[in-house]
């Protein structure tokens, strides 16, 4: 008897234990020279780097599918959103035949596209992941398409976290993040956070539509023309972790 009971309470504590399996990613790469479409054929420029969860279970496969459908949308940008594609390589090759019309319409004088995608993973533990993704389309004009954006997941269940699941109290970091952008940027709390140039909507502070984390930073990161004119360039605010963390529901 006296040896059972160890051994219940073992077992008993082993099974309040998660064994949830931790995410592992593989890098995976497309360029021009994966599509028949540009074998002995102008082709656009297209370089691609993702991460692909590999396990075959259900949060992996909730994570595969938001990133490609953030990969997507950022292929097709400008473009007939309405057409669905089941993975990425089928929205390129739209992006390859969009191309090709474009140049059989222009000739010589057109400007080939471009297309370059680099994720990466910022922080990961046992509950939160956090990865970023690094955008440039080319499709003609003044200028490319670019910019950044943050996607956060839940680690044990795959779920995808927009920004309100993310904190424990919004309104709270909202404040201390609005006397943060003053205070780098030199804006007096009398005057209007609009008054040395930005372009927040209603003169009111807003956090950024995208926001990652590394170990010891919580980032905002404004694309161009979000808060400011192209040529400023993203506006991009690197918090300390110790600083906000009582605000943060997940890490």
């Amino acid at each position: 008897m006296n040896k059972i009971i160890p051994l219940l309470l073992a077992v008993v504590l082993v099974s309040g234990c998660s064994f949830e399996k931790p995410l592992h990613f593989n890098t995976k790469t497309l360029t021009q020279e994966d599509f028949d479409l540009c074998t002995n054929s102008s082709c656009p420029t297209i370089n691609i780097k993702y991460l692909e969860a590999v396990e075959n279970d259900k949060k992996s496969k909730s994570v595969n599918l938001k990133i490609v459908d953030v990969l997507i949308n950022k292929i097709i940008a400008g473009n007939d959103n309405s057409i669905e594609f089941q993975n990425i390589q089928e929205s390129l090759i739209y992006f390859i035949n969009d191309f090709k019309k474009y140049q059989r319409d222009f000739g010589n004088s057109f400007i080939s596209y471009d297309v370059d995608l680099f994720m990466r993973l910022l922080y990961q533990s046992e509950v939160f992941l956090s990865t970023e993704v690094n955008y440039y389309l080319f499709t003609g004009g003044a200028h490319g398409y670019n910019g950044s954006t943050f996607l956060n997941f839940d680690a044990q269940t795959g779920a995808y976290l927009d920004n309100s699941q993310l904190f424990l109290n919004e309104k709270a970091l909202l404040e201390y993040c609005e006397l943060k952008f003053r205070e780098i940027y030199g804006i007096d709390h009398n005057r209007s956070i609009n008054s040395t140039g930005f372009w927040f909507e209603n003169n009111t502070f807003h956090l950024p539509e995208t926001i990652g984390f590394t170990e010891t930073e919580m980032i905002l990161h404004y694309n161009q023309y979000e808060i400011a004119s192209y040529a400023e360039g993203p506006i991009i605010l690197n918090i300390p972790i110790s600083e906000v963390e009582q605000y943060i529901k997940y890490r």
